[in-house]
């Protein structure tokens, strides 16, 4: 091994191999565990797939996408709303499960100050809720295929 790979990290090693794939291309789990020398489904094999990811999407504007099972693919360019948006609901999942225990509280149970955070803490909830909601269906109405506006009325002067 030269000096140059010697001093590389690991995820690195990763980039500069899933750097040069095209669109669609993919990597399979044996093949990023000879390059990483990690095994797969070990915490570091994650850890190292996780920091190359972040890397590839920053400096290279290329994203990869698990194949359970079989490795990673790198996203095709007008699939990029599409995963966005899969992060967003399971963001939007977490804040309703995070809204739902504060709707089963025992504030009965609760001290004086228990029940004063409890309070500000849920009626900023309900306006997070609504604010999300709204930005949730225009999110999803946006990332249609479809122009919400016809061309004429968009370019009207």
């Amino acid at each position: 091994m030269d000096s140059v790979v010697k001093n590389k990290k690991k995820y690195e090693l990763l980039v500069d191999v899933i750097s040069k794939y095209e669109y669609g291309d993919t990597i399979t789990h044996n093949d990023i565990e000879s390059i990483i020398g990690e095994h797969y489904r070990s915490a570091k094999y994650n850890s190292v797939v996780n920091q190359a990811k972040k890397h590839l999407l920053e400096n290279y504007s290329k994203a990869i996408e698990n194949m359970r099972g079989y490795g990673y693919r790198v996203i095709k360019p007008d699939d990029y709303v599409h995963k966005s948006l899969g992060h967003y609901k399971r963001g939007f999942n977490e804040i309703q499960r995070g809204k739902n225990i504060l709707d089963y509280a025992p504030t009965d149970d609760m001290t004086k100050e228990g029940l004063e955070t409890y309070k500000k803490v849920y009626d900023r909830s309900v306006t997070l809720i609504s604010s999300m909601a709204g930005a949730k269906t225009e999110i999803i109405r946006l990332s249609k295929k479809r122009i919400p506006f016809p061309p004429e009325l968009v370019n009207r002067r």
